[in-house]
């Protein structure tokens, strides 16, 4: 049978503050999972099990957790917290990039082709020339053959 704490039982056996203990529990939820980290007893009383309490000093020392109180405890989450939603935003924003990049790609090669500024125009010029250079002048120009005057008669 494992061993259970209390939280003022875990707090000395991680020199973690039972105000901390408390404050990350009620805020990270999905990192102690129920009967693996905590048990709750016939009381209704949370208890750490062996393997929470390795959790908690690895949490300890991944944060270099001091004796502060609570509140300064969430001052040192910040960071973890914001850069979790920066990593998300960036996800959605990378992912909402590539899905309107053919799009708009294609959309600024008309409006280059159809009105450039001097200097778009100066590109498609050598692009186009470098372009017939290599050989490749059936994929830019179009397919027009032009009507001999003796067929048209």
């Amino acid at each position: 049978m494992q061993n259970l704490y209390t939280t003022p039982e875990a707090a000395k056996v991680t020199g973690i503050p039972q105000s901390t203990i408390r404050s990350w529990m009620s805020r990270h939820t999905e990192v102690f999972q129920m009967d693996i980290h905590v048990a709750i007893d016939e009381h209704g009383q949370k208890l750490w099990t062996d393997a929470g309490i390795e959790l908690l000093q690895s949490r300890r020392a991944s944060k270099n957790a001091t004796d502060d109180d609570a509140e300064n405890d969430a001052e040192s989450d910040a960071p973890d917290l914001l850069e979790s939603l920066l990593e998300e935003d960036a996800q959605r924003l990378a992912q909402q990039y590539w899905r309107l990049l053919p799009g708009r790609t294609l959309r600024r090669i008309k409006q280059m082709r159809d009105n450039p500024t001097p200097q778009e125009r100066e590109i498609v010029q050598l692009s186009v020339r470098a372009a017939l250079n290599a050989g490749t002048e059936h994929l830019l120009l179009p397919t027009y053959q032009p009507m001999m005057l003796d067929e048209a008669e």
